[in-house]
């Protein structure tokens, strides 16, 4: 979506009665309860190469955070920032993920 669509999405929000507002709003909902299952089932796959590669890491004697690699891919990321998300805001998420994927696997080498 580009600036344009969310202009004409606010113009022509105006213009529905509540009814029309309530019922575009659980639609949106709809979508988005989609879109999180879907983002869900793709952080658990990215967890499980996650774990994987710390366990390579750890077979090739190396330390399991990469600063290096994490600024590699902080780097890839931005180009997939798209409005309304910003870089920043992709950039925030990410070093979650990331501080997400080294505690999984400190905890696998606890546990192994």
């Amino acid at each position: 979506m580009n600036d344009k669509d969310y202009k004409l999405l606010f113009d022509e929000l105006n213009e529905l009665n509540k009814d029309e507002k309530e019922i575009l709003l659980s639609k949106l909902r709809n979508k988005m309860d989609s879109l999180d299952e879907k983002l869900a089932k793709l952080l658990n796959k990215r967890t499980y190469f996650s774990v994987m590669i710390g366990r390579v890491k750890r077979a090739l004697k190396m330390p399991t955070y990469s600063p290096e690699r994490e600024r590699e891919i902080s780097k890839k990321i931005n180009k997939f920032a798209k409005i309304p998300l910003t870089t920043s805001a992709l950039q925030r998420i990410y070093e979650r993920i990331l501080d997400e994927s080294r505690a999984i696997q400190k905890n696998d080498i606890e546990e192994n």
